[in-house]
């Protein structure tokens, strides 16, 4: 089983982060020992807004649809708040308000300039090996949606590309995601 390393040290980091006053406009996250912020940005705003929406519109608006919301995943120091994050019907904060990594069902990223290498590599690994049973990419640079699925033994088996413009269903949920408002940097 693969566990969350050293919370009490994401702990103090958070709680530097949120001492520093990000800038209105950013949003700062752990990876792997690293604090790294990225701007957000209009076309990455746009493209979150439609993934809510399409997970909504498949499960409901009550769905237990988080974005920037910190979670602790396995390894060695972190804690993302991914642009997209569904959490299991019934799932509970623990004591610290976060939600536990077992209990995510989906994570979409949305690629920036500055997280191009974490949203591709770390967070690709890191989602794998916590067996999030699926992780969408959005690259607007690209135009592409790349759809992670299946863990096992710590790497995703199937992967689908989409361009923007097309829709397509989530593995699993058959939740229709419609990429044909999309835009593209």
């Amino acid at each position: 089983m693969v566990t969350v390393e050293d919370s009490a040290e994401l702990d103090e980091m958070f709680a530097l982060i949120e001492a520093m006053n990000v800038p209105a406009g950013y949003r700062a996250e752990i990876i792997e020992g690293e604090i790294v912020m990225n701007p957000q940005r209009a076309v990455h705003a746009m493209i979150i807004r439609g993934l809510n929406r399409a997970l909504e519109a498949g499960l409901g608006i009550d769905a237990n649809i988080l974005w920037d919301v910190r979670i602790d995943f396995p390894g060695t120091l972190n804690g993302y708040a991914p642009d997209i994050a569904l959490v299991k019907e019934g799932a509970e904060e623990d004591d610290r308000g976060c939600y536990d990594y077992r209990d995510v069902e989906f994570v979409a990223e949305v690629v920036s300039k500055g997280s191009r290498r974490d949203d591709y590599d770390a967070k690709l690994k890191v989602y794998a090996a916590a067996g999030i049973p699926t992780y969408l990419i959005a690259d607007p640079k690209t135009g592409v949606a790349h759809v992670f699925h299946a863990p096992r033994e710590g790497v995703y088996t199937d992967e689908t590309s989409h361009t923007f413009g097309e829709k397509f269903t989530l593995p699993s949920s058959g939740i229709l995601i419609d990429t044909t408002s999309w835009p593209r940097d």
